[in-house]
């Protein structure tokens, strides 16, 4: 689900994230988003920050469902006043902060255990500790699939929030930038 790039085949890529340019101001654009929210059902939203968070309702949420966070800023590299709107596709924080810490465990069992089974295999002892590298791979690799799984499930949700985006923004006021 690619969305800053004409290559749709990053696998890497957990939080999809793309650009948008456009005339209006930091206000007017979180004003907008605002107004289009509260008229719409389907999404819910909160400005925190000088940042704007799109949600999916209670109701319809799952433990994949995502979270798009709306951050805008003046473009001072341009002549002209316009503002870029950078935009973040992610998984809710909870199930961010869970997957980086399931990340770091299995990494530093990886590094330490399989650090401990080399230093005991280069001193001539046999150990089970050596089999932490491919175990702890093998595991990285399961957790992987499962975060892509998740995301494939939430992904009709999080291509009607980064529609809600343009949407509220209106089509005509907003041009895709393809570098983030």
């Amino acid at each position: 689900m690619p969305f800053n790039r004409k290559d749709h085949h990053n696998p890497g890529e957990i939080r999809p994230r793309f650009k948008l340019q456009t005339a209006l101001s930091e206000e007017e654009i979180f004003s907008k988003l605002e107004a289009f929210i509260k008229t719409d059902e389907t999404v819910t939203g909160k400005e925190v920050h000088n940042m704007y968070y799109v949600d999916i309702p209670h109701r319809d949420r799952h433990f994949w469902s995502p979270e798009l966070r709306v951050s805008a800023e003046k473009d001072e590299y341009a002549d002209h006043d316009d503002t870029i709107v950078r935009v973040m596709v992610g998984p809710q924080y909870t199930v961010w902060v869970m997957f980086v810490f399931i990340y770091t465990f299995l990494g530093m069992v990886s590094l330490f255990g399989g650090m401990y089974g080399l230093a005991q295999l280069s001193t001539g002892i046999h150990t089970p500790w050596i089999w932490c590298f491919p175990v702890t791979a093998v595991m990285i690799l399961g957790v992987y699939v499962i975060a892509k799984s998740g995301q494939k499930k939430g992904r009709d949700q999080t291509l009607h929030l980064v529609s809600v985006v343009y949407h509220a923004l209106g089509h005509d006021n907003v041009e895709r930038i393809d570098s983030y």
